[in-house]
């Protein structure tokens, strides 16, 4: 029976506790350390300790849960961007142009005086203002966005053209009109602000690079289309081929993006407060990108409707995606030499860098705005000047914009964290070359008199302070700043040892005061009772200062020192 009862016990413990003690037997009970619940000794594993095991699992989901949610609303866009397409490609009837939603004139009307719209309200007035007179800085910007940018891509789409680079053409010119489209609205704004730039620089640019490219953008794609169609080894740009109608696209581009945006910015000068709450509250920045993507998944409908995607091969997206990456930062360095203009430090710089040179800030903004491109501006141009042509063909052409859009998000947002750095190093370096402010005694010559001037300074607030009535004017202003730096006024400020002590200091309210060469009359402040001070206190027997400062800087000339001498020897006699 007790038998038994041990066992059960034994089991029990086995069950609760697992002792790791040698030879199998248990320990005596004095030996064993007094074990409390909270703890466990070092040669047991109880239970109960999977339960911390349990708690930092559900920590590590907790935290990977939040961090997968915050790249969600980070690049929420791009999951949106792969969930269009997707829904193209298994359903492309429902936003074809003619399918089942009309997406001819709901989307590619309305969608784009939707964007345009919320664009006009969003452009603070304020702050265009501001920055509206830096001709020259908005010149460089747009000169790099909308001249130099489309012409070099032009120029190496030719190049490839003329080397018969085994290439699907309609890709190609793709990537000639993705370079011919103006400055992003929104996102070049944000990563100018996060990577401390120059954000109203970015906004002005933004709006004025969307303007001008209603009308310079039509131009330069049809400029850069006729040789681009005769240098093509196929015929594959035959279906996107002809003029541009420049009557059409200007009405349909005016009418569709810039009256919206006008109307816009007229609302949101006559109600700017308004305008700011109902934006935060509707959060329409993300109402336009969800109307961009509407757009985005309506011309992939056409696109995967009309198989124009069945003679674009894998190798050609990679070689688009390889090419956006490096014409984003080749772009991005041009911007950064032109406007910031590095010069090397072991040479002198000329005066004409130092007057063209942009600060750090605009040189972000610079940057941005000029590698920059808009997939709101540019699929509706596409949409535009090939609206006669193929459904198909829009959405081949507009692939390079869209993966251009993608990469430079991307890569815009990896350079926030440099450009950041290097502005606050920036600051920092201008912050140590500017010289710390100074008292103007430190900025002039340690001279005697120099160094009078500056004791009377600090003693004149507490010698007007016991002041009589019938002091001499000239005593009076002693305390101003213009007698601050005058040396024959404090010349003629009275040493304790030119006036011997003639009266009991004790009890005593008002100084004597003294002729000094005969002409001059001061107070004896050193010989008033009432004189003390935290930095100044006399004693009752003597005439001299016990401020360690001011004496130190009393015996620091020859004049002193004799001053002193002659002091010490009436006080003998």
């Amino acid at each position: 029976m007790d038998d038994s009862r041990l066992k059960a016990t034994s089991s029990f413990a086995s069950d609760a506790t697992v002792h790791k003690g040698g030879n199998g037997s248990s320990p005596s009970p004095l030996s064993q350390k007094p074990s409390f619940p909270p703890s466990y000794d070092d040669k047991s594993v109880t239970i109960a300790a999977a339960t911390p095991k349990n708690t930092t699992f559900k920590d590590k989901m907790l935290k990977t849960k939040a961090f997968m949610l915050t790249l969600l609303k980070k690049y929420w866009f791009l999951v949106g961007l792969a969930f269009v397409i997707s829904i193209a490609y298994a359903c492309p009837d429902v936003a074809r142009k003619g399918g089942y939603i009309r997406a001819e004139w709901s989307i590619k009307w309305g969608a784009v005086i939707i964007i345009f719209l919320i664009s006009g309200l969003s452009l603070r007035t304020r702050i265009l203002t501001q920055t509206f007179m830096r001709i020259r800085l908005h010149l460089l910007v747009q000169i790099i966005n909308l001249i130099i940018i489309p012409f070099f891509v032009f120029g190496l789409v030719l190049l490839l053209f003329k080397m018969h680079v085994p290439m699907n053409s309609l890709v190609l010119m793709g990537v000639v009109i993705a370079a011919s489209t103006p400055t992003t609205v929104s996102s070049n704004v944000v990563m100018t602000k996060n990577a401390k730039g120059n954000e109203a620089t970015a906004l002005m640019n933004a709006a004025i690079g969307n303007v001008l490219g209603i009308f310079i953008s039509p131009a330069l794609v049809d400029t850069f289309q006729e040789p681009l169609i005769e240098a093509t080894p196929e015929n594959e740009t035959a279906e996107a081929g002809g003029r541009v109608d420049f009557v059409s696209v200007l009405k349909q581009l005016g009418i569709t993006v810039l009256v919206p945006l006008v109307i816009g910015q007229l609302i949101q000068i006559a109600f700017t407060e308004k305008v700011a709450k109902i934006k935060v509250k509707w959060r329409l920045s993300d109402v336009s990108s969800v109307a961009l993507l509407t757009m985005v998944w309506s011309v992939f409908s056409d696109a995967f409707h009309s198989g124009s995607f069945n003679s674009v091969g894998a190798t050609d997206i990679i070689a688009v995606v390889i090419m956006n990456i490096g014409f984003y930062i080749l772009f991005s360095l041009l911007s950064l030499f032109l406007a910031y203009i590095p010069f090397p430090a072991s040479l002198k710089e000329p005066s004409w860098v130092k007057r063209l040179r942009y600060s750090r800030e605009d040189t972000v903004a610079v940057m941005y705005c000029g590698a920059t491109k808009t997939v709101a501006m540019g699929v509706p141009l596409i949409n535009v000047l090939y609206e006669n042509g193929d459904p198909g063909t829009v959405g081949v052409l507009s692939t390079p914009l869209l993966l251009y859009h993608v990469e430079q998000l991307i890569l815009g947002n990896i350079e926030v964290d440099i450009l950041k750095n290097w502005v606050l190093r920036g600051k920092e370096k201008d912050a140590k070359a500017i010289p710390p402010s100074r008292d103007e005694e430190d900025h002039a010559d340690h001279s005697p008199d120099h160094d009078e001037g500056k004791i009377t300074r600090e003693i004149a607030p507490i010698e007007k302070a016991y002041m009589k009535p019938d002091v001499p004017a000239a005593v009076a202003v002693v305390d101003s700043k213009a007698d601050y730096n005058n040396h024959k006024i404090m010349d003629n400020i009275p040493l304790d040892d030119e006036k011997p002590v003639s009266e009991t200091m004790v009890g005593k309210s008002s100084s004597r005061v003294s002729t000094l060469d005969g002409d001059k009359q001061q107070e004896d402040i050193y010989n008033s009772p009432l004189f003390t001070s935290d930095t100044a206190s006399i004693s009752l027997d003597t005439s001299r200062f016990s401020s360690d400062t001011f004496s130190s800087r009393r015996l620091s000339t020859p004049g002193r020192q004799s001053s002193l001498h002659r002091t010490d020897h009436h006080r003998d006699i």
